[in-house]
């Protein structure tokens, strides 16, 4: 669809509101498409794409409750699309991003456990996926990725007390 070009141009230019009108029309057609035929696989996959692109543009204006609706609102439809081809290695790097943007809303909300699960979450299906494909460098970024998020949030080993 033509409205994601046009949303990604007004982003790169900074205006982020009229970014969210066009990601928000495109998320209606979307909407209505995936509705029409909710075993067309690439309609659901499109409508994912879209809610992620409404959860950043929320998430850079500071809307970080309707950021964290949309982006699970594209963790669900991510999670049945794996259902229906769980060897799909691009869903299956999508859901794992989807935890990854909910983890990030969930940090800046202060929800910290609630962080970290997404977070690991993300993780185990790169882990996965990086077994399957060792020699890709993108999955390797992906997993030094979740690894500083999930750093960022676990408390610091104790060190063990030695007896005297």
């Amino acid at each position: 669809m033509a409205y994601d070009k046009i949303g990604d141009v007004l982003v790169a230019q900074g205006d982020l509101s009229g970014a969210l009108q066009t990601y928000q029309a495109d998320l209606a057609i979307a909407a209505r498409l995936a509705a029409k035929d909710a075993s067309n696989a690439e309609w659901q996959h499109d409508l994912s794409v879209t809610y992620d692109r409404v959860g950043d543009v929320l998430a850079m204006q500071g809307n970080l409750a309707e950021a964290l609706a949309s982006y699970r609102q594209s963790l669900a439809i991510r999670e049945r699309l794996i259902t229906l081809d769980a060897s799909n290695a691009s869903w299956r790097r999508d859901l794992a991003v989807s935890h990854g943007k909910v983890g990030v809303v969930l940090t800046q909300q202060g929800k910290t456990a609630e962080a970290l699960d997404a977070f690991i979450n993300g993780r185990e299906i790169i882990a996965r996926l990086k077994e399957q494909f060792p020699e890709s460098a993108s999955l390797a970024d992906d997993l030094a990725w979740f690894d500083a998020e999930i750093a960022k949030l676990e408390p610091p080993a104790q060190p063990e007390e030695t007896a005297q």
